[in-house]
């Protein structure tokens, strides 16, 4: 693998090196010769990235659109310690960070990694379910951020900003096709309303795609995508010192995911005996992309929400206050055998809103900078799972009346959070800088799980009641030098925490409720912007330490497949992130990123008895070497040449170290080459993602214990993608 990744590397360098005469010979500018500055907000103030003392990955928009950036899968590919997991669904797919991961994907299940878009946190799952369109920048901040953001961001945080909306008439629009019948159109235009009062945006995106898989029993292709959404946006100059942001965005989606492939099959179970018996075929080729199943699944999703931002200063402090409210009904339905066989179908339905307020000061007395504020999240879950008895299956229990019957759960969770926190920066000379913060925050949960099991399924009917609350305490200490104008070293402290809760899922009034889950984190980084900017090098050493982990698991004491989140015990992750912007000439820029990482349990079990080892979603290693060459073409404009090499280490899919969820070292390729006019008004992109056509596992769904299916599934990743786009802007 690393001579493959070495070869892909040389290739793109001995490319771009070739056509290094092509820059014509005029005198480059200072924005052309230097790698670009880039301005986050993690610290909720605006500062250099190569300022700010914590690990963070920022991408710009035009470095997005550059490297084909398009939702969170291709963001997390791109940065050191960030994993993904595309399982193909909106509400399952987890992220995890440095190891860290959340527990389940239900919306009354706490993160491991908060999301937020414009200081407003949207969830996780089908809450989360995001494009990149019409984005300012992208900030990944690692490790916890309990002070600023709180409860949810145990690993971490991704942080998403969108444009504002501009003073001058502007407009934007991309339309992009490729294999699979793949469409993406989208469109933005923003200008005054009012002129020097109200300004306004307005952006659309609309996807669709055929499947990537074959159903060949119901001869159509499967694992599809269809959706769209629209974003609007008020901005309201009320003088120098005072704005208010008005924000209202509506998403839908109609798609048929979760494509199992059979791995392998349980000969003792029901399903595959029935199978043979009446001469049905098995999936002989796991690998093949063709299934066999006697339904296609539905995913449907209708998500919107609201939120005001508005900043003032009254004297020397300034005033900033966040509120949204935010709500989706999210509906699925599967084939849960995926066989020819009518034997179980299930479903994971959800509705959800949220509403947060948050509201801060920031001010400065002396040598230090004040960060205080409140905060409020009240939280409505209802999530209903069910089971389905196909015909095949009545029959085969002898009773035909069965067939349609539902056996499945209601899980109401309420949530109710509180917070205070402060944060003070104290700039102790001008070469040390001072960080200490603290936030307390109290969690309120309670909990009506009704589940009805008409045939014992399940483990039989329940009618559960519960409640609790959570108070934690979790501290940040972060200390700056600056060894020059460009070289600055940081050491960090921090501490978060996921607050306990309950099962909302099926089978789970048997273990309803879990523990808190708290994590230590000690880091060292180093920022340096060296030859007078042409390179950029950024790395950091951490080691994390959590207790009472909350883990996912199937409840062996039942039947069917129910997982449930409980403790797990303690674990550690360490390891070193690097990070690396270079422009050896102008027309070149080449980038890398490498993280290195050892995430273990220390202690604990599975409800099976089986010890907890290594952790899941934590690759022994990630890294990506990158190229983008500029050749300018007098009269047309300007051709760009960009290719990138995405490399994962060995990675464990599930908490057992299952090995056949045990994934090899593979890579992906991507190439872009675009031409852009030289007015900029307009571009057109050849692309080509997995370019090799890796194949590789991103789930393990192991149902072969199960009498009833007996098989363990795979999800596989997306295949080789190619297309063309034109954008043209105003």
């Amino acid at each position: 693998m690393r001579s493959q990744w070495l070869a892909s590397a040389g290739i793109m360098l001995a490319t771009v090196t070739a056509h290094g005469e092509a820059r014509a010979q005029e005198a480059p500018t200072q924005a052309e010769t230097t790698v670009g500055e880039i301005v986050v907000t993690a610290r909720k103030r605006a500062e250099s990235l190569q300022d700010a003392p914590i690990s963070i990955t920022a991408m710009t928009a035009e470095s997005m659109e550059r490297a084909g950036v398009e939702n969170v899968a291709d963001l997390a590919r791109r940065t050191p310690g960030l994993q993904y997991g595309e399982y193909g669904d909106m509400k399952l797919s987890p992220t995890a960070l440095r190891g860290v991961v959340g527990g389940a994907g239900s919306a009354g299940a706490d993160p491991a990694v908060g999301y937020y878009v414009d200081e407003v946190f949207v969830g996780q799952g089908a809450g989360a379910n995001l494009e990149l369109y019409d984005i300012e920048r992208v900030e990944v901040l690692r490790g916890p951020q309990g002070t600023l953001y709180g409860r949810n961001t145990i690993g971490g945080v991704v942080s998403i900003t969108t444009k504002r909306p501009s003073e001058a008439l502007e407009a934007s629009g991309e339309v992009q096709i490729g294999n699979y019948d793949s469409r993406r159109i989208a469109g933005s235009v923003s200008g005054a309303i009012l002129p020097g009062v109200v300004s306004g945006k307005l952006a659309v995106i609309k996807e669709s795609r055929s499947g990537f898989e074959d159903n060949v029993l119901l001869k159509r292709d499967v694992n599809d995508r269809n959706g769209w959404s629209v974003r609007g946006q008020l901005l309201f100059d009320i003088n120098p010192d005072t704005s208010l942001l008005l924000t209202a965005d509506h998403q839908e989606a109609d798609n048929q995911p979760l494509v199992f492939e059979t791995l392998k099959y349980n000969d003792s179970a029901s399903l595959p005996r029935l199978l043979d018996a009446r001469g049905l075929p098995r999936n002989a080729n796991p690998f093949d992309r063709k299934v066999q199943s006697d339904a296609v699944t539905q995913e449907t999703l209708e998500a919107s929400g609201v939120a005001a931002t508005f900043r003032t200063r009254i004297g020397e402090v300034g005033i900033t206050n966040v509120a949204s409210y935010r709500r989706h009904e999210y509906y699925s339905r599967t084939d849960t055998d995926r066989s020819p066989l009518k034997m179980l179908y299930d479903g994971d339905p959800e509705k959800v809103w949220r509403w947060s307020e948050e509201l801060r000061a920031d001010f400065t007395t002396g040598p230090i900078d004040w960060l205080v504020g409140l905060y409020y999240f009240r939280q409505n879950s209802n999530n209903q799972s069910f089971v389905e008895i196909g015909s095949d299956l009545a029959a085969d229990l002898g009773s035909p009346s069965l067939a349609g019957v539902l056996a499945g759960s209601n899980g109401k969770l309420d949530t109710t959070s509180q917070a205070v926190f402060a944060s003070a920066t104290w700039k102790a000379t001008d070469r040390i800088e001072m960080t200490l913060g603290g936030r307390y925050t109290k969690d309120k949960k309670s909990i009506a799980y009704v589940q009805k099991d008409p045939i014992g399924l399940l483990g039989g009917d329940a009618d559960v009641r519960a409640g609790d609350s959570w108070a934690e305490f979790t501290p940040n200490a972060n200390i700056r030098y600056r060894f020059t104008p460009d070289i600055i070293a940081y050491a960090t402290v921090s501490k978060g925490f996921k607050s306990g809760g309950f099962n909302d899922s099926l089978g789970d009034a048997d273990g309803i409720s879990f523990d808190p889950e708290t994590l230590w984190n000690y880091e060292a980084g180093l920022k340096t912007s060296l030859f007078d900017r042409r390179v950029v090098l950024n790395a950091a050493v951490y080691y994390m330490k959590w207790d009472n982990i909350q883990i996912s698991e199937d409840d062996p004491h039942t039947p069917a497949f129910d997982p449930i989140i409980l403790n797990g015990g303690a674990a550690h992750s360490q390891g070193i992130e690097v990070e690396l912007t270079a422009r050896p000439i102008p027309a070149l820029e080449l980038a890398a990123n490498l993280s290195l990482q050892k995430a273990e349990y220390d202690d604990g079990f599975l409800p099976t008895g089986e010890p907890l080892r290594n952790l899941p979603f934590a690759p022994d290693y990630t890294g990506m070497l990158s190229a983008d060459y500029r050749i300018p073409v007098e009269g047309l404009g300007e051709i760009s040449l960009y290719g990138e090499y995405q490399a994962r280490g060995r990675t464990y899919l599930t908490n057992n170290n299952d090995p056949d969820g045990r994934i090899s070292p593979y890579g992906l390729l991507n190439l872009r080459a675009s031409l852009e006019s030289e007015s900029g008004r307009w571009r057109v992109t050849l692309w080509g993602k997995n370019l090799t056509d890796e194949t590789r596992i991103q789930r393990l769904f192991d149902l072969s214990d199960q009498d009833l299916v007996g098989q363990k599934f795979i999800v596989l990743g997306e295949p080789r993608t190619f297309g063309i786009e034109l954008k043209v802007t105003y």
